[in-house]
């Protein structure tokens, strides 16, 4: 009920509704692919198709920033309703993560038309598309604990986030494949969780976007150690969360 009741609200608020969920990732995309494919050539930047390949990266991109940046502000906009709700506080960064996936799936189209205007079709890797969504979905859960409580005793910590948020678009391999990175420094790129969940949502296309398998598990170690991070952090606050909501 409150993850409806959140997105009929997001979709109530503007005129287009829920074409924003696909005007503003598909926007994106078509920007990138013109600078980065047709205005400086496809300088062996990312792979072919290149606006198939930004498509797959960017909507998963999409929905981790705005989940990030929207947990900044889960109690500090409703220190009150903290106070009086009966729910437990971490149902509200649930809602946040969960609504924030329900939009990723309803801008999936975006990639069905990348896929219609390519004519490149996935092969039997695409299997690992929802793994890839599940463990991006617990990997936000994770940060969203985290960020949302610390962001209660630092008043900063939103603009740290959108610094940190700025830097991880280039850090990722969104623009760029994996292959673009040097082999010696692809164990130290996996320190970011998304270079091994990109690379999964990526692989049903093109098999050869996997990192090595010490680098996956880097990647998806780091994302459980954010994610135990996250709920250990939010235990552990949880007591002042209150205080600091009254």
């Amino acid at each position: 009920m409150l993850v409806l009741r959140d997105l009929q609200k997001k979709y109530t608020k503007f005129r287009l509704g829920y074409f924003w969920s696909l005007l503003e990732p598909l926007g994106m995309s078509l920007v990138l692919w013109l600078v980065f494919s047709v205005l400086l050539g496809e300088r062996a930047l990312g792979l072919s198709p290149y606006l198939l390949f930004l498509s797959v990266a960017i909507l998963p991109w999409w929905w981790f920033t705005k989940c990030v940046n929207a947990s900044t502000k889960i109690f500090r906009g409703s220190r009150g309703g903290l106070t009086f709700s009966t729910l437990p506080p971490q149902i509200w960064v649930m809602k946040t993560v969960i609504s924030s996936a329900i939009e990723f799936l309803f801008s999936l189209p975006v990639i069905v038309l990348a896929i219609a205007l390519t004519r490149d079709l996935p092969g039997i890797y695409i299997l690992l598309f929802p793994v890839a969504f599940i463990l991006q979905f617990l990997l936000l859960y994770g940060i969203g604990l985290l960020v949302s409580s610390l962001s209660v005793m630092i008043p900063d910590l939103a603009r740290v986030v959108k610094i940190v948020l700025r830097a991880m678009f280039y850090l990722s391999p969104i623009l760029y494949s994996i292959s673009n990175i040097p082999e010696q420094m692809q164990t130290v790129a996996a320190i970011n969780p998304l270079v091994g969940i990109l690379g999964l949502y990526r692989i049903g296309w093109w098999p050869q976007e996997q990192t090595s398998t010490t680098a996956l598990v880097i990647s998806l170690s780091v994302a459980a150690t954010l994610f135990i991070a996250g709920i250990l952090t939010f235990r552990g606050l949880k007591t002042r969360l209150f205080k600091e909501a009254k």
